[in-house]
């Protein structure tokens, strides 16, 4: 089951967590105003840390105090702190357009529709960011995956791939060594795959759920109420 689909088909017990993060309103995570492609949103994850996903290309961009990572259709660009391409070549994404605009604190979740339903509100609005919550899992596993592997692989060199215990000198032999980063890159990037896919879905798909809840609020609040007879 791919990373994406795991984030896509959250389900009841997500939706729940959801509403109690609505309801809190939203932790640290902030989703962006209106861009200026409607299919794009922005949400920083944390302080130098933003990501940026678009619906339109189905692109997505992780910007990093020490680099960015950019995502699509299955191609993947690595630029470091000074814009440097460490891995693959630039991709020129709705997601990486340096025009889009910063992302801004969501409002406060609004208080719900005296005859709507705040728990099927939610769950709508958790579905309608689903796409995002996908994008970002993806994006974020592959940036876990990338720097998993760049701590496992020399933890792995003195260890023997045991990733426990480090070796003396007298023990360790080239083809050990070699042995060993792969055995060890291979297992940081699994671990960090998948500390990193939740890192950056999970914040982003709440807060993309309740940018999509509050506009829904801001919504049947303008609606005039139907004149009763």
């Amino acid at each position: 089951m791919s990373i994406t689909m795991k984030y896509t088909t959250a389900g009841t017990t997500v939706t729940a967590l959801t509403a109690v993060a609505v309801a809190l309103g939203a932790g640290s995570a902030h989703a962006d105003a209106p861009a200026v492609d409607p299919g794009t949103v922005g949400v920083q994850i944390a302080p130098g840390i933003q990501f940026t996903g678009s619906t339109t290309d189905n692109s997505s961009m992780l910007t990093t105090p020490i680099g960015a990572v950019t995502m699509h259709d299955g191609q993947v660009s690595v630029q470091n702190a000074t814009q440097q391409q460490v891995f693959g070549t630039p991709l020129h994404t709705v997601a990486s357009d340096p025009a889009a605009p910063a992302p801004t604190p969501v409002a406060a979740p609004t208080a719900p529709a005296a005859t709507g339903d705040v728990l099927g509100d939610v769950h709508t609005a958790w579905q309608q960011a689903g796409a995002y919550t996908g994008l970002a899992a993806g994006i974020g596993g592959m940036a876990g995956g990338f720097a998993g592997a760049a701590v496992g692989c020399p933890v792995g060199a003195v260890t023997l791939g045991s990733m426990v215990t480090v070796m003396s000198a007298a023990v360790l032999t080239v083809p050990g060594v070699i042995g060993g980063c792969m055995a060890g890159a291979a297992m940081g990037a699994a671990v960090g795959g998948m500390l990193g896919a939740g890192a950056v879905g999970i914040p982003v798909g709440v807060a993309v759920t309740v940018d999509k809840y509050n506009k829904m609020q801001a919504q049947r609040a303008a609606t005039p109420a139907a004149p009763r007879s």
